[in-house]
């Protein structure tokens, strides 16, 4: 397979790379359900190639991987890859990315430690619930992320975080096991409140725990774009899922130290009772899945 990139994307990757590159991300995975604010995620290939890093050009941007040094674990990453032919590097075969890689068994394997993310979440909200009712319903939050991340890693699908909500919801005739977990996830994230007001509130709290990170104008191109598209429910996903990935960057401290910005861009449900019936539920659901 092959795909037509931006003219200036091409002129970049004549002028600055070398070796080995293919087009990977939503832009190869999903080219239909794409974004307009996606930027195209180039994996580098070759242990000469540089370091991972964000490119702006006029009309779009690149977000180079390098992969020649990562483990196993990340290979799934090139699962759908696209090879890019350019002036330095004709098209060569992808076949060398999954020697010795059982692609099936390394979904599995990261699907099962989701789960199992998921069910570490949800003792910590337990031990929680009665001495800080905001960080217990962070970490049911969080929990529920690693859980959509498990389902659909078990359904050998790569999860996208621009685009994860709508892949847990098109997913192709889930089991049981699978609906009754997505039915809990999406009660816990409470996707219902995404509204325009709760979405702003929680966008600019969002902002000023991302104030010092490199990639932080790449992350608000993509809320505002789904913002201006009317695209709340997804949106709302986007920024907790966000703010969750930079928590983990930070051991889950800042969550402790700010608790008032997490509050705010999580959208904390304080209802202990709804609370201590979500965490049932999604417990319930982790152990179903993994004994399925």
């Amino acid at each position: 397979m092959t795909i037509d990139i931006p003219p200036s994307i091409a002129e970049y990757l004549n002028q600055n790379i070398k070796g080995r590159i293919a087009l990977i991300g939503c832009r190869a995975q999903d080219v239909e359900n794409s974004f307009k604010c996606c930027e195209y995620d180039i994996a580098l290939l070759d242990p000469n190639d540089p370091l991972d890093r964000v490119v702006e050009l006029e009309d779009s941007v690149i977000e180079f991987l390098n992969f020649s040094s990562r483990g196993n674990q990340h290979w799934m990453q090139l699962e759908s890859m696209i090879p890019i032919g350019y002036k330095n590097m004709p098209l060569f075969s992808p076949s060398f990315s999954s020697a010795n890689v059982s692609t099936d068994r390394i979904f599995m394997g990261q699907a099962k430690k989701m789960i199992v993310n998921s069910l570490f979440n949800i003792e910590r909200a337990d031990s929680h619930k009665e001495s800080n009712v905001e960080l217990s319903s962070l970490h049911l939050k969080i929990a529920a992320y690693h859980l959509f991340e498990g389902i659909l890693l078990c359904s050998g699908i790569r999860p996208m975080p621009t685009h994860e909500l709508n892949q847990i919801r098109t997913l192709d005739e889930p089991n049981e096991a699978f609906a009754t977990a997505i039915k809990s996830g999406l009660e816990c994230l409470g996707i219902e409140r995404a509204s325009k007001t709760t979405i702003n509130r929680s966008y600019k709290a969002l902002k000023e725990i991302l104030r010092e990170e490199d990639d932080k104008h790449l992350i608000f191109s993509k809320i505002e774009y789904l913002l201006a598209n009317g695209l709340l429910a997804d949106c709302y996903y986007f920024i907790g899922k966000v703010g969750m990935k930079y928590l983990h960057r930070k051991n889950n401290k800042f969550a402790e130290l700010y608790p008032k910005l997490s509050k705010l861009t999580f959208d904390l449900n304080l209802d202990i009772g709804l609370l201590r019936k979500t965490s049932l539920l999604l417990k319930d659901s982790c152990k179903m899945i993994l004994k399925s």
